[in-house]
């Protein structure tokens, strides 16, 4: 849903303390608080009119001086251990304990020098500014100034892949096949033809039409003279530079100390004390078990074959594909609006912010995974979006499109993400934070929900369900043997394709996404099957009282959280429930 590894987690997130008793340990959380908001204002402010470089400053001395910040608050927060007697002052403690240890250690294992994944990076990010839309004369002089610094930018982020690289911290070539889409389709022959252009296609009823020919021609100006430059001086550098002296390797254990970052990645992703040996003999019984309930369904539509002659059927016939963009935009948009029918059966508080379906956008579409969500802030002009990738649609499988939809858009990413724009009585920055392990775990566990809300009685979508549940659990197995156990990537692709019925296409980009981002894919399964425990031991311990409801609003009544706050949370509603 994020990307991750390539910016820092609090950068323009305002921080606001929240009204609570005014004990020791809550003024000091709150004095937190407010000297990181501070900080970050002053690193990135948010008028960035007001400062000579809107898209900020990225050099190695910047990562210094922002770790030696950090570290400074860390050893503030440590005082606190076992001083905040009140769950919400713990919880606090805890998120902003989480936050500052990954600035520190994203710093102590130079991730900033390695600022692009598989099928994203610096210069992909700064593209999707061009959805923007523009108000007033004051949004569109802003966005001139991002577009005359992005060479001021992209050198800085060269610069610093050329220490990464000069160090053994990049990303392996075999990877980057294809990668060229990210940047080549930014050098054109005519600014309209940018998507740098798009906030320009139409003028706003507030902007006057003399201001709106300045503004447009000086727009051109910027395309040809800043941006169009810039994307032919990354070009330059991937084919001259990068490609020829990356890596062969691909598992993080080869960068420097790699085998302790990759261990700090588990920890991180997975918001536990698991080591990497812990999650990979998990993905193991949860590859057999899944396997199981799939050859269960084999039988049920009486298939003369194995597994591997199903998922080759599955991945053949036309049947479980569109043959155009529309097509596939109008199934997944069906499926949600019937997901968004049942979502008051399973949740008592419902999000006020709407979401739309559309297609990725062709800048990202084809090194792009088959769908994701696109958040929006509470306060835009926009909706959230669910995109569903029309780029090789031979490659977009019916079968695992309700899986998808529940995952991406409700009861997934959307009811997550805007529900916790809304928790005014919360800390501000976390209401804009995102820990995978909570949010890709309510994720899978929403395709879970499918099964009460109605979805996966077609056999062929329940495969599908299962193809997700198992890819899933594949990941605790793949991206530890890749990073650890010197896995090749055709050992990998091999796995995934051989245990699930994801499409060829979608094997190999997800692959090439576990090599690039070590530990993230680790969060969906640990963090789905937290929140299955967790659901599993209210059921037990309130047999009658449990309410599905009341228990789907207390899991995201905190906004994200990490696994532990979470077990804590369910220990508390439980107890409140028996009192009762």
């Amino acid at each position: 849903m994020k990307t991750a590894g390539i910016a820092l987690v609090l950068v323009c997130t305002s921080f606001l303390a929240t009204a609570q008793p005014a004990s020791s340990s809550t003024k000091t959380i709150n004095a937190i608080i407010k000297e990181i908001k501070t900080f970050e204002e002053a690193e990135f402010p948010s008028d960035t009119l007001l400062t000579l470089h809107p898209l900020g400053s990225f050099t190695e001395a910047d990562f210094l001086r922002r770790y030696q910040f950090y570290k400074t608050e860390n050893g503030k927060l440590d005082k606190l251990k076992g001083r905040v007697p009140d769950l919400d002052g713990q919880i606090n403690l805890d998120l902003l304990k989480y936050i500052v240890a990954e600035q520190m250690t994203s710093y102590e294992y130079k991730e900033y020098l390695n600022p692009i994944l598989a099928d994203e990076g610096f210069h992909t990010s700064i593209a999707g500014r061009s959805s923007e839309r523009f108000s007033t004369k004051k949004d569109a002089e802003a966005y001139l100034a991002f577009l005359k610094d992005i060479p001021h930018y992209v050198d800085q982020n060269l610069d610093l892949m050329r220490t990464g690289l000069a160090l053994g911290i990049s990303q392996p070539k075999i990877i980057l096949t294809g990668y060229e889409a990210t940047y080549e389709q930014h050098i054109v022959d005519d600014p309209e033809k940018s998507v740098f252009w798009k906030p320009f296609i139409a003028r706003p009823f507030a902007i006057t039409e003399t201001d709106w020919k300045t503004l447009t021609t000086a727009a051109r100006t910027a395309i040809n003279s800043d941006v169009i430059p810039a994307y032919k001086k990354i070009k330059t550098f991937f084919d001259i530079e990068y490609l020829p002296r990356t890596r062969t390797t691909i598992g993080a254990s080869n960068f420097p100390n790699g085998k302790a970052y990759y261990e700090e990645k588990v920890k991180h992703y997975t918001t536990t004390n698991l080591s990497s040996e812990e999650v990979y003999q998990i993905g193991l019984k949860e590859v057999d078990r899944i396997q199981k309930e799939m050859l269960g369904v084999i039988k049920e539509v009486k298939f003369d074959g194995d597994l591997k002659a199903f998922i080759n059927y599955l991945r053949t016939d036309p049947k479980f594909y569109t043959t155009s963009a529309d097509q596939l935009l109008k199934e997944a948009s069906f499926i949600a609006k019937k997901a968004d029918g049942m979502l008051p059966s399973l949740f008592g508080k419902l999000p006020r912010q709407p979401y739309g379906v559309e297609a990725v956008p062709e800048y990202l579409a084809p090194t792009y995974t088959a769908g994701r969500y696109s958040g929006a802030s509470i306060k835009s002009k926009s909706a959230a979006h669910y995109w569903v990738n029309t780029y090789n649609l031979p490659s977009r499988t019916l079968y695992t499109l309700e899986s998808l939809t529940l995952h991406e858009a409700v009861p997934g990413h959307h009811l997550q993400g805007a529900l916790t724009q809304e928790l005014d009585s919360l800390p501000a920055f976390r209401r804009n934070l995102y820990i995978n392990a909570f949010g890709e775990g309510w994720g899978l566990y929403a395709e879970y929900l499918g099964y009460e809300m109605g979805f996966y009685k077609d056999p062929y979508s329940r495969f599908g369900r299962l193809t997700y549940d198992m890819w899933r659990a594949c990941r605790l197995v793949i991206d530890v043997a890749i990073h650890t156990k010197d896995w090749t990537r055709d050992q990998a692709v091999a796995y995934l394709s051989g245990h699930t019925a994801l499409s060829l296409h979608e094997v190999n980009t997800e692959i090439n996404r576990y090599i690039s981002w070590p530990g993230q894919a680790l969060a969906y399964k640990i963090g789905e099957l937290k929140i299955r425990e967790m659901r599993k031991t209210a059921e037990e311990q309130l047999g009658s009282k449990f309410n599905v409801r009341a228990f789907h609003d207390m899991v995201l009544s905190q906004g994200t959280v990490t696994l532990d706050i979470l077990e804590k949370m369910t220990d508390h509603f439980i107890a409140a429930a028996l009192k009762k």
